[in-house]
């Protein structure tokens, strides 16, 4: 499919977004805008060659998830979130 590499962008914007939102507490409206730029940009490189498209969305969603932005990257943020939800049940009595 030709959009997946868009598909992918997209993703990779909207975790960039929130990640920093839910950081920082403040909206960087210049992401959205990068994001929308290039997921076109990606759109048209997949257009001419589906694969290209798909590697370049996949190579974005990559370097958003792991790169980490004022504190933690998205990984590492999710791992912290589910580490304290498993800490916290497990130090439950059972009776």
């Amino acid at each position: 499919m030709a959009d997946t590499g868009m598909k992918l962008v997209l993703v990779a914007g909207t975790l960039t977004f929130s990640n920093e939102w839910l950081q920082s507490h403040e909206l960087n409206w210049r992401v959205p805008v990068a994001t929308v730029l290039a997921a076109v940009a990606v759109a048209g490189v997949g257009a001419i060659t589906p694969g290209a498209g798909t590697g370049l969305g996949l190579m974005a969603l990559i370097v958003a998830a792991t790169t980490p932005l004022k504190g933690k990257s998205p990984i590492q943020q999710i791992a912290s979130v589910v580490n304290a939800k498993s800490t916290a049940n497990s130090t439950q009595k059972v009776t």
